[in-house]
């Protein structure tokens, strides 16, 4: 009888550990973070940010992973890298070398910030190098 008891209170345990109600959870997170940078997701793909930017390879430009490493999503930060993507950045002129970057003119200010929203929404790079002022 107690054996029973303690399969029984052992098998309530494992259960509520992996309660749909917990995923469920997860999934609902999940869901608001993929709505919530939708709009800016769809953006740079509109805008072909692709060809310079990636999840965590730079291929011309920064990764998103190296954005956030350096460039926590503070409100000012938003602001600054939404007006930069509006300019551009001519070469040897930013913190990335001597990379370019091409204005985008088009964009409003908020289709920009949107943007930045999404790429700053991945996690940072560890192991990111340090690159103020690298020419």
């Amino acid at each position: 009888m107690i054996k029973r008891v303690h399969l029984l209170l052992a098998s309530l345990i494992f259960a509520s550990c992996n309660s749909p109600e917990g995923k469920t959870a997860e999934k609902k997170e999940e869901k608001k973070d993929t709505i919530q940078f939708a709009k800016g997701k769809m953006l740079f793909d509109r805008e072909d940010c692709g060809g310079c930017h990636a999840e965590s390879q730079a291929i011309v430009g920064p990764s998103f992973q190296h954005l956030a490493a350096e460039y926590p999503a503070t409100e000012a930060n938003i602001t600054h890298l939404g007006h930069i993507v509006m300019i551009g950045v001519k070469p040897n002129q930013g913190i990335w070398g001597s990379r370019e970057m091409p204005p985008h003119p088009k964009l409003s200010r908020e289709e920009a910030e949107e943007i930045v929203k999404y790429m700053l929404s991945f996690p940072a790079d560890p192991n990111k190098p340090h690159l103020h002022n690298t020419k």
